[in-house]
């Protein structure tokens, strides 16, 4: 991408590219975001995890908040919500309110004591209804995700790199699976309360997109290598984080295996087990 590597003070005005996702791959696209968040099943598309304190909803799991709780991570069911009904999308009556109400179940036991009343089958099967929507909102949120990114980081070297590794992984994927999977996954990497203190060099390092773009450093066009290398860098992220945060290896495994599917099928690290050996190893030799 020569045409892209200008001086570090014009970086800010690299075009960041434009994602545009048809409606039947959108669906496709969104059946396999599912399936890496809840197996495919269908009253999965409604849960509230036991070691979370949220609901999780739709093929994306987007969180969603009870009545007078806060939590230090982006809330996105509300913003899904708005984002469809912008689509002409017709909401249940009870969630097309002029501001999208808090989730009513305010634990985990009483969203599982409702898992088959009037209103949770309603919200679950117009969540069957909606991949393509749920689909769409994950894009629009990969293409404001750089301007979030680009906000957070000062012009430069490093805002001229980010923008050229996101270039490189959109023109490596022609329907952006990897890039809208792990924005919607672990977010955009701004939020500051979505950091953890490294131990040794005592700064915050965050686990989002941002990171990963950092952490790539290829140049090479061939798309096979620019997506091995972006769950490379994902795999690695997400690793810091365990070290940075050590309760969080009980979910280190079905990480790895989620960024695997990043990697071309061609490719053999793009087995999940394989990649999962090959992360311990590289765990052990820490």
């Amino acid at each position: 991408m020569p045409e892209a590597r200008k001086s570090s003070h014009e970086a800010k005005d690299l075009p960041v590219p434009q994602l545009v996702l048809p409606g039947d791959l959108a669906k496709k696209i969104g059946q396999k975001i599912w399936l890496n968040e809840t197996g495919g099943k269908i009253d999965a598309i409604t849960s509230w995890s036991a070691n979370e304190e949220f609901a999780s909803l739709g093929i994306g799991h987007f969180i969603w908040f009870p009545v007078g709780k806060w939590l230090p991570f982006e809330e996105s069911f509300p913003a899904l919500l708005e984002f469809m009904r912008k689509k002409n999308v017709r909401l249940p009556a009870w969630l097309d309110q002029p501001q999208i109400p808090a989730n009513p179940w305010t634990s985990r036991a009483e969203f599982r004591r409702n898992s088959n009343s009037p209103q949770m089958k309603e919200l679950r099967q117009f969540l069957l209804d909606t991949v393509a929507e749920q689909t769409q909102f994950m894009v629009a949120r990969a293409q404001g995700a750089m301007e979030k990114i680009l906000k957070t980081t000062p012009d430069g070297t490093e805002r001229e790199h980010i923008v050229i590794q996101f270039t490189r992984i959109i023109r490596a994927s022609e329907n952006f699976y990897p890039l809208i999977d792990y924005i919607n996954f672990k977010g955009e990497g701004t939020n500051p309360n979505e950091t953890a203190m490294d131990r040794e060099t005592g700064r915050r390092q965050g686990w989002g997109l941002k990171q990963v773009l950092l952490k790539m450093n290829g140049d090479t066009s061939d798309p096979k290598a620019v997506r091995a290398e972006f769950a490379d860098a994902a795999q690695f992220v997400l690793q810091q984080r365990v070290r940075n945060l050590p309760s969080n290896r009980v979910f280190e495994a079905g990480w790895l295996r989620r960024v695997a599917t990043y990697r071309p099928i061609a490719d053999p690290e793009s087995s999940p087990k394989r990649a999962l050996r090959k992360s311990l190893r590289v765990t052990a030799a820490q």
